[in-house]
């Protein structure tokens, strides 16, 4: 079963200080400072993690739903609620997975189905101007006469980043070979903010390397700031591009990037020692 996945992030590291978690009902809280600056991403059109697998075989979808209730069954803040009130963000988080395979077909003439059913996840963007919505959504699409479904997972980044997506993947593969699709222990309450996941003092920067970070942000403004938008005025829209290189060219790549390694491992040693 091959899959694809992609995911449209931002991270607002300057996010704000004040924010902090604080529980409003039993089974809710409100967002931490990283998870509040994901939510205000995704109203700008990113932070939106998507999951594409493609298989041959028609996949069974009461199999499928219960081994996607069973990973909301392990994972409360898999079947929260993003509420949105103001400028404040909570979870609230149901008792029991609620989590509904939706069927869709494509046309016929789609020459690339994963391609194009990624593109179209991504710009699906139901949290857009929601003050009440799932983070997790699943969608099964049928190519006829092609003998090719693919399953689509999409999740609101605050819940699920890129790194834990990949993870969540591989339970879910698990789950599906599994002989049973449920019975995993249910936990109740909602999930930490990622903040109070770490310990006291872990999370502070030093001030050396607090002006590494300033540094490597001010150099990569200065990349970015040579792109030219073609069209600036429609709206914007997220794309799939490939990029294939040979061996040459990887070996180029690879190059570059140790030398952007010792470049920043040099700056580091610059700030720390003088």
């Amino acid at each position: 079963m091959p899959f694809f996945f992609y995911s449209s992030t931002q991270t607002n590291h300057t996010h704000p200080s004040y924010i902090h978690t604080t529980m409003v009902h039993p089974n809710s809280r409100t967002v931490g400072d990283t998870e509040h600056s994901w939510c205000r991403a995704v109203r700008g059109g990113t932070g939106i993690a998507v999951l594409a697998l493609r298989t041959f075989k028609p996949p069974d979808i009461s199999y499928l739903q219960a081994s996607l209730r069973t990973l909301q069954t392990s994972h409360p803040i898999l079947r929260s609620r993003l509420l949105h009130n103001n400028n404040t963000f909570s979870f609230l988080t149901s008792p029991t997975p609620s989590i509904t395979l939706t069927s869709l077909t494509l046309p016929t003439n789609v020459s690339d189905p994963l391609t194009q059913i990624l593109e179209l996840e991504l710009n699906r963007n139901t949290w857009h101007d929601s003050t009440d919505d799932q983070v997790f959504f699943a969608t099964v699409y049928t190519l006829p006469n092609a003998n090719t479904w693919v399953v689509a997972l999409r999740l609101h980044v605050s819940a699920c980043d890129r790194t834990t997506a990949l993870l969540l993947l591989r339970e879910l593969l698990t789950l599906m070979d599994e002989e049973h699709g449920a019975g995993q222990n249910q936990k109740e309450e909602p999930s930490l903010a990622i903040e109070d996941l770490v310990a006291r003092g872990k999370g502070k920067k030093p001030v050396w390397t607090r002006g590494l970070d300033m540094l490597a942000y001010s150099l990569n403004s200065l990349r970015l700031s040579n792109l030219k938008f073609i069209d600036a005025k429609n709206p914007r829209f997220s794309q799939v591009v490939r990029l294939q290189l040979n061996q040459h060219e990887t070996k180029g790549l690879l190059a570059v990037r140790l030398h952007s390694c010792y470049t920043t491992l040099l700056s580091y040693l610059l700030f720390h020692f003088f």
